[in-house]
């Protein structure tokens, strides 16, 4: 059998910045909109955060000093039009959040798409792919204990005991994900153990 979760961001990864506005740190997300300012047939294109306590603004940069025809015509049209998904994009780009000196703060949640993929044949062994729709901070460690409804220590007692196979506890535990698919074999009564499952089969 097999089975893929498929597993997206809820909301933003969060920033904590010093407000000028309100005079202490405070957590910022994107406002839902982007800046964008052209010179030269160059391009700079900002997203805008706001603090979540206040209407104070601050803008992270995207692109600077971009020749325009260099930019993807599609990405330049979602950009032009504020899209949601290409905000929540951004939002979770590690490399953009370095180069800005962005302080991350918290962890995303995140929901989970369960998929099965059944055989007419019987097998000990449970082949999980866990996919994730974009890299975002999140642990593997995470994904497994919500979907097995297990406690961190459980989990690692199946990966010792050899019944959570292909990955390691370091792994699991990552949350600066590089790849977005992972596979891992799981032993049938570890997969089953404490789940009420709601089944979505692809034939």
């Amino acid at each position: 059998m097999h089975v893929t979760w498929t597993v997206s961001p809820v909301g933003y990864q969060r920033i904590a910045k010093r407000c000028p506005a309100c005079n202490i740190k405070r957590d910022f997300v994107p406002s839902g909109a982007f800046r964008m300012n052209s010179q030269k047939k160059q391009l700079d294109v900002w997203s805008i955060y706001k603090c979540l306590y206040c209407d104070y603004t601050w803008n992270i940069s995207l692109f600077s000093r971009l020749p325009v025809s260099r930019i993807d015509r599609e990405l330049y049209a979602r950009i032009v039009a504020n899209d949601a998904r290409a905000i929540q994009l951004f939002a979770h780009d590690r490399q953009i959040l370095k180069r800005n000196n962005a302080e991350l703060s918290g962890v995303p949640d995140f929901n989970v798409r369960e998929q099965w993929r059944i055989t007419l044949v019987r097998h000990q062994q449970v082949k999980v792919s866990i996919r994730l729709t974009m890299a975002f901070q999140v642990s593997l460690m995470s994904v497994m204990k919500k979907q097995l409804r297990l406690s961190t220590g459980e989990v690692t007692r199946l990966v010792n005991e050899g019944k959570i196979r292909g990955i390691t506890l370091r792994e699991l535990k990552n949350r600066k994900n590089h790849d977005t698919t992972y596979e891992l074999w799981m032993s049938a009564d570890a997969f089953y153990a404490t789940r009420k499952m709601r089944r979505e089969i692809v034939r």
